[in-house]
């Protein structure tokens, strides 16, 4: 019987060993992306999470109903990565940080002093799922003051 419990011992053992260092791979994986290790930000802060980062470049593919490679330049076949996301060349980059820069000004100059509710404007405030903004739903609405 000691046998048995010897090798339940040591085999809970290693299967906790195990656990801990998968969990301190995570964690170095983790702060690794969380280093600043990213390339030609110009709007974004540069010590943005990799987290924070992917969430609002998820939330800008939504709200212009896009993808990626709608801003970021595919890498050639075989590459390890499929997209240069530092790459400049497409001139919908430069476009959408200036678009940044635009709705960061609306909401510091404007929303804040007219807006009691705290909402803030997003890239879907306009776009509402299409590259460029529906104007036409927006001249058929409702006349401000009547």
């Amino acid at each position: 019987m000691s046998n048995v419990v010897r090798t339940l011992a040591l085999g809970l053992g290693l299967f906790l060993a195990a656990c801990a260092a998968m969990q301190q791979q995570k964690a170095q994986a983790s702060r690794a992306a969380d280093t600043g290790e990213f390339h030609n930000l110009q709007v974004f802060p540069q010590n943005i999470s990799h987290d924070e980062l992917i969430a609002n470049m998820r939330g800008f593919a939504k709200a212009l109903g896009t993808r990626c490679d709608h801003c970021h330049v595919s890498n050639p076949p075989g590459s390890k990565e499929q997209l240069d996301f530092a790459s400049d060349a497409k001139p919908e980059k430069n476009v959408a940080r200036a678009m940044m820069r635009m709705t960061r000004g609306a909401n510091d100059q404007i929303a804040k002093a007219v807006n009691p509710h705290g909402q803030m404007i997003t890239c879907n405030t306009c776009h509402r799922g299409h590259t460029v903004p529906d104007v036409t739903a927006a001249e058929g609405g409702a006349t401000p003051g009547r």
